[in-house]
């Protein structure tokens, strides 16, 4: 299925749309706010009951967003989603994904990694080889987090070979399973590493440079890999092992290892990858965006004469509706920050925090509200917003900074649905799951995490402070 069509099949689109309408509606009316940020919240319930439900593609919502933002606030509020690196990243990762597909790169990495890590003698067992492969993919996955700093690019270039991998089983759950699992490791456990999402670097920057608290690598390893990080991974492994384990009647057929050839197409796309991956892990040197290693794969892959790939073919093949999703999403956290509604609602929900309480039960409120507010923005947005807010407010009631921070990270690493993170609508955009079956993930990963990880994690914090 396309990622422009409707995804569930929702019984009566118009009443949703309309029902939609109306919820934005008394929004706007019961907003204790000004007339531009009542406008602004009830464009962005409007869009994320939309968004939920799906009873027209998501894309097309976006669209409709990004025109009701315009109508009502300058233009360049509304199209600012499209002047953000990241839209981009996402279009061109794209590119570099079919270009991965087409010169048979992802084939080949699919049947390597398959025929050493599932033992002959399980291979006619369709549980066992499935079980063995998560594992082994969703380990490798997260193993990338230590090199590529971007969640979103790691999901990029993971697609391809998972979706190659798939094939293998004639059983969709355990398709779906072998794509969610690795990505959502990834995804879920970058929390644990410091460079290994734009959040935690965001956040730790800030610190350094409003709070004069830099944090260091090491130390975010310290406080953070055991329990948010590699824990964190076998638990979203395990969810999705359960949820999407195949059926004991299906097949499946793992590649013959003799039978894969490593030949010069597959060489030069995976020094084209190595080539991007370097720019990416040399951004603290150079201090460029993700988006510049990926101009250069694309760049690369397609040049006549040095590349593989036929680039009005690729092109061709590729849906990239999914920008104008990315776009409105952002527009939205432009607006809700050009109202000052966020700045207001950080400040709001702070307040709600008790001074005198344990430290368990301070860091638990920082985690709400940020999750609160992740609700309706981008997480890079929540972090701008909320982490200039958070920095004073520790500072001034005694508080150790750093599990603080990192309280704020673990929220902006929970989430529930697509619309509040570009690497979920990455996801959904590789045309693998529907949206009713990545939310569902999504949300046992998020529930697990809030009920079994996170009162870890805060114990933790408390024994070492």
């Amino acid at each position: 299925m396309n990622f422009t069509q409707a995804i569930p099949d929702v019984r009566s689109p118009v009443t949703t749309i309309l029902a939609s309408a109306l919820l934005g509606g008394i929004v706007f009316a019961a907003a204790p706010a000004d007339g531009a940020t009542a406008r602004m919240l009830a464009i962005t319930v409007f869009c994320i009951v939309l968004w939920i439900f799906t009873p027209i593609p998501p894309s097309y919502t976006g669209i409709i967003g990004i025109a009701l933002i315009g109508v009502t606030f300058p233009m360049e509020i509304a199209l600012g989603g499209f002047h953000s690196p990241a839209t981009w990243l996402i279009g061109f990762g794209l590119l570099m994904g079919e270009a991965t597909r087409r010169s048979g790169l992802a084939a080949q990495a699919g049947h390597w990694i398959t025929a050493r890590s599932v033992p002959g003698h399980v291979r006619s067992d369709p549980v066992r080889t499935y079980r063995r492969l998560l594992l082994a993919l969703g380990l490798g996955a997260y193993a990338l987090a230590l090199f590529i700093p971007s969640a979103l690019v790691r999901v990029l270039l993971l697609a391809p070979v998972l979706k190659e991998a798939g094939t293998l089983f004639d059983s969709r759950r355990a398709r779906i399973g072998l794509f969610l699992g690795p990505l959502f490791a990834t995804f879920y456990g970058s929390v644990g590493i410091l460079t290994a999402d734009l959040p935690n670097i965001i956040i730790t920057g800030i610190s350094s440079s409003i709070g004069d608290h830099p944090v260091s690598w090491t130390e975010w390893i310290v406080h953070m890999f055991p329990i948010m990080g590699i824990t964190r991974v076998l638990v979203v492994i395990g969810i999705v092992y359960v949820l999407y384990r195949p059926e004991p009647t299906s097949t499946v057929q793992p590649p013959d290892l003799e039978g894969t050839a490593v030949d010069g197409r597959h060489l030069r796309m995976l020094a084209f990858l190595f080539v991007g991956t370097a720019v990416w892990m040399t951004d603290f040197v150079h201090g460029l965006h993700p988006v510049v290693g990926a101009l250069v794969v694309v760049i690369l892959a397609f040049l006549p004469g040095v590349g593989i790939v036929n680039f009005e073919e690729a092109v061709s093949d590729v849906d990239y509706s999914i920008v104008f999703f990315v776009a409105s999403v952002l527009a939205i956290g432009e607006g809700l920050a050009y109202t000052g509604f966020s700045e207001n609602a950080a400040n709001y929900l702070l307040e709600w925090i008790p001074h005198d309480a344990p430290l368990a039960v301070i860091l638990l409120f920082i985690f709400s509200a940020t999750l609160l507010l992740a609700l309706l923005m981008e997480g890079l947005a929540v972090a701008s917003v909320l982490t200039p807010v958070v920095i004073p407010y520790a500072e001034a009631a005694g508080l150790p900074l750093t599990p603080v921070l990192m309280a704020e990270a673990m929220a902006l690493g929970t989430y529930f649905f697509p619309y509040q993170s570009a690497v979920l609508i990455t996801i959904l955009a590789e045309d693998v799951v529907e949206m009713g079956e990545l939310v569902r993930t999504t949300v046992v990963c998020s529930v697990a995490t809030i009920v079994l990880l996170v009162p870890l994690q805060f114990a933790y914090f408390t024994l070492l402070y």
